[in-house]
């Protein structure tokens, strides 16, 4: 009934006030779903898929930069979404950019960010990860901006909180913090990798690493960046972060930031392209950018991705629309004669 009530009125209230003052009502709104939520949602045996060993009720998952503190996977869970990424997670917390920092483009179905991962930093998540989760949770992390080490700084809080989470994001991507995608060159990324991969092999329960890559990468710079993944034992690669890009929009205009939502659709789909025809059997790969609909998802799942997940169409249309895509997703697979998600993927690999 929350969920309804939120569809139909909430998010159009949310829609006519200052995008970031609605982003924490709408938070505000799952805390207290948060409260009262005690299982998540059953979904059809078509859209349950594994991958990386971790089990998931359904291919859609939530984008990280919505929790970013952690504070309501489970709720965000019982919406429907098969996972949930929370973060980013820096180190230290940081309030990140100056305001107006999010900005809606309707027209173009798309948002604008440059937000500069404010978060409340690796101790407090560390409490509220503590929160026995209903499905699989995983948390993207990233560097400081005025650190003077960012490679250090991923160290630092995966060492911290790699083990209360499903998987790791290592988010090299990002336009909002300055230089920070330079770490996604080789020879930083190498770095990055082995000194997590140290880590990991040492913790208990080995988790999943993940690496999120921009969209404006070249095509060498992508391979590169996969030999190098692929060298050091990365278990996927989420393509795609924001764009920097203004001419994915249909109306070009100069902005600062990220962009995010149908515009990346297209720029998104090629770099997954790319990565699925050259990445080893083993690499996962996860699509994001541009999801509006459940066409949207069955063509990146055929392109390659094993999951993927949404943002700027949670965002836009409300979480009703989150059902709407995993019961017409479900019959695009078993019209095309597909009795599962991971029998669809890659199939439009030429």
């Amino acid at each position: 009934m929350l969920n309804i009530l939120y569809h139909y009125f909430g998010s159009k209230i949310l829609h006519r006030i200052e995008p970031e003052i609605a982003h924490a009502i709408a938070l505000c709104y799952l805390r207290l779903l948060n409260q009262l939520v005690r299982k998540k949602k059953n979904i059809t045996p078509v859209l349950k898929t594994k991958i990386c060993g971790m089990e998931l009720p359904s291919p859609i998952g939530l984008a990280a930069g919505f929790d970013k503190n952690s504070e309501v996977f489970n709720a965000s869970l019982s919406l429907g979404f098969g996972f949930v990424e929370v973060g980013t997670i820096t180190p230290d917390p940081q309030i990140g950019n100056s305001k107006p920092r999010l900005f809606r483009l309707p027209e173009e179905e798309a948002l604008i960010n440059k937000m500069g991962f404010n978060n409340k930093g690796m101790l407090y998540v560390s409490k509220t990860a503590l929160m026995p989760k209903l499905g699989i949770v995983g948390v993207n992390i990233g560097a400081n901006a005025k650190s003077i080490n960012k490679i250090l700084d991923y160290t630092i809080i995966f060492e911290f909180l790699a083990h209360q989470f499903d998987y790791v994001t290592i988010n090299v991507s990002s336009p909002n913090t300055q230089n920070l995608r330079e770490l996604q060159k080789p020879e930083m990324l190498e770095k990055i990798l082995k000194n997590v991969n140290a880590i990991n092999v040492s913790l208990e329960r080995q988790v999943p690493i993940f690496i999120k890559i921009a969209p404006d990468l070249s095509k060498n710079n992508l391979i590169e960046i996969l030999n190098v993944c692929e060298e050091n034992k990365v278990s996927g690669i989420i393509a795609t972060n924001t764009t920097i890009s203004p001419k994915t929009l249909k109306n070009p205009i100069n902005f600062e930031g990220g962009l995010s939502g149908k515009p990346l659709f297209k720029p998104s789909n090629k770099i997954l392209k790319i990565l699925a025809k050259r990445k080893s059997a083993s690499t996962v790969l996860v699509g994001v950018g541009g999801i509006f609909s459940a066409a949207d998802i069955y063509e990146k799942i055929r392109m390659g991705a094993s999951a993927v997940q949404i943002y700027s169409s949670f965002v836009y249309k409300g979480p009703m629309h989150l059902k709407k895509m995993e019961t017409d997703l479900e019959n695009l697979l078993l019209v095309d004669g597909y009795s599962s998600v991971e029998k669809a993927v890659g199939v439009s690999i030429g």
